[in-house]
């Protein structure tokens, strides 16, 4: 499948863990899609570029909130869209996928899960350059917590990288 050659408008769902390489694959393959970001809205929300304590201190509601309207005016506006979220579980992928219509094109996109080592070696990059701590055992939590893509949750289509 050529990506680059979408039907559009068209959504793509990236799933995978913290540190999986979903941001990298995005500057990578769409840099000038619009992408929507939960980790972004929470540090815009709080006003600071510093995830943790922004996610320690923001209001997880209002992150919400400004998170749905995203996804409604992309719809509204029948923009390509890349939604850059772990989403482990089918419920959360299921939610979103519900705020874009059927003409649509629904993608999604699953990255692989990486040794320990290299999830270590990724979040010592990713303090250093974002000020982004990922404890390894949220990481291992959301790992073990993956639930795999199902028929029923409305995707014209699945790859895995």
């Amino acid at each position: 499948m050529n990506l680059k050659h979408l039907k559009e408008p068209f959504v793509i769902i990236l799933v995978g863990p913290p540190l999986s390489g979903k941001s990298t694959w995005i500057r990578e393959n769409f840099p000038t899609t619009e992408v929507i970001s939960r980790d972004e809205i929470v540090m815009e929300v709080y006003g600071s570029r510093n995830y943790t304590e922004a996610f320690k201190s923001v209001d997880q509601k209002e992150v919400d909130k400004v998170l749905a309207q995203r996804f409604l005016d992309a719809n509204k506006e029948k923009k390509n869209v890349i939604v850059d979220m772990t989403h482990m579980a089918s419920k959360r992928r299921k939610q979103n996928l519900n705020y874009f219509t059927d003409d649509y094109y629904k993608l999604g996109v699953i990255f692989p899960i990486l040794s320990d080592d290299e999830y270590v070696k990724r979040n010592k990059k990713r303090i250093e350059e974002e000020n982004k701590d990922l404890p390894m055992g949220i990481v291992k939590s959301m790992i073990s917590s993956y639930q795999p893509i199902t028929s029923d949750e409305g995707f014209n289509k699945v790859i895995s990288l």
